[in-house]
């Protein structure tokens, strides 16, 4: 049996979040997933840190990057 046929064998006992989880992953949208679209807090993450490393050198009397 293929995989093909051992995933439509399995679909219809499927609930929707399964399904959704399932079309997630066939479209390559791993970035949302229980959690929610984490990207969004990545970005604000990166920019903080970056942030304050630049704060931290310019205090050591470095010139930002």
């Amino acid at each position: 049996m293929t995989a093909k046929e051992r995933l439509l064998e399995r679909a219809p006992d499927w609930t929707e979040e399964q399904a959704v989880r399932a079309l997630r992953a066939v479209e390559g949208d791993s970035s949302i997933d229980e959690w929610g679209d984490l990207a969004a807090v990545h970005d604000i993450s990166t920019t903080e840190t970056m942030r304050r490393l630049a704060a931290e050198e310019q205090a050591a009397g470095r010139k930002p990057w």
